[in-house]
């Protein structure tokens, strides 16, 4: 039997002018009737302003907003700058640790496997388990797991080696439903107000990609990882 692949959904802006005005207008509708929630100049499927949500679980935020012609739709996600060093320290920690596997630790690391969990009456399986292995501590890592030296080397590049981070703004066309696009904004929390800072900035610079040419002042970024930070709270 030949394989059936699922069609992939053509790119938003390879859609006739019509369909993506279409689109438009419904997303306006949207945010029209969205407004009491979000304000009036996007929307969201996420809940924005949580009454008693602390500060640290705010760094980022998914919403849509419509473009300066009929034609655009920006499908974006905002993070704080914050966020985005958070996110390069642990990018950076993986790849480091990563590197120090053999092929072989790597696939061991990697593997993951299901068992089933429930039956039907018929014997049918209805559902599967992650079957729980034991974690492989290594010599070269001091005795540590892989996801103990992941979280060691993360803590070590935010205090030691931190990254650069830029505000920016950073469009992706490949979307099916609007065009991406990436925000770093450098505010302390992703809420109304920031969101709506960030699609005015981004309209004034025509809409377009835009890195800031000085880095988020280093006495703005964390001195401990993400993961510390919020068991902290």
């Amino acid at each position: 039997m030949p394989r059936r692949f699922k069609k992939k959904r053509p790119s938003f802006i390879t859609l006739p002018r019509h369909k993506r005005s279409n689109e438009v207008i419904r997303l306006k509708g949207r945010i029209r009737r969205d407004s009491d929630e979000y304000g009036g100049m996007f929307t969201s499927h996420l809940v924005l302003d949580e009454p008693g949500r602390p500060d640290l679980y705010n760094q980022w935020f998914d919403f849509y907003f419509p473009g300066q012609d009929r034609f655009t739709i920006w499908n974006a996600e905002i993070v704080t700058a914050r966020k985005a060093f958070w996110d390069a320290a642990h990018e950076l920690a993986y790849q480091r640790t990563t590197a120090m596997l053999t092929l072989e630790e790597h696939a061991a690391e990697s593997n993951i496997e299901f068992e089933p969990a429930d039956f039907s009456r018929t014997g049918k399986v209805l559902s599967y388990k992650l079957i729980e292995r034991k974690k492989m501590q290594y010599e070269k890592f001091s005795g540590l797991t892989f996801y103990e030296q992941w979280e060691k080397l993360e803590s070590e590049i935010v205090r030691e080696t931190p990254p650069t981070i830029y505000e920016s703004f950073r469009v992706d066309r490949s979307y099916a439903y609007g065009i991406g696009l990436f925000i770093i904004l450098d505010v302390d929390v992703i809420d109304r107000a920031a969101i709506e800072q960030a699609i005015t900035e981004f309209r004034l610079i025509n809409e377009t990609d835009w890195k800031a040419a000085i880095p988020v002042p280093r006495e703005r970024l964390p001195v401990v990882s993400e993961k510390e930070a919020l068991a902290a709270i």
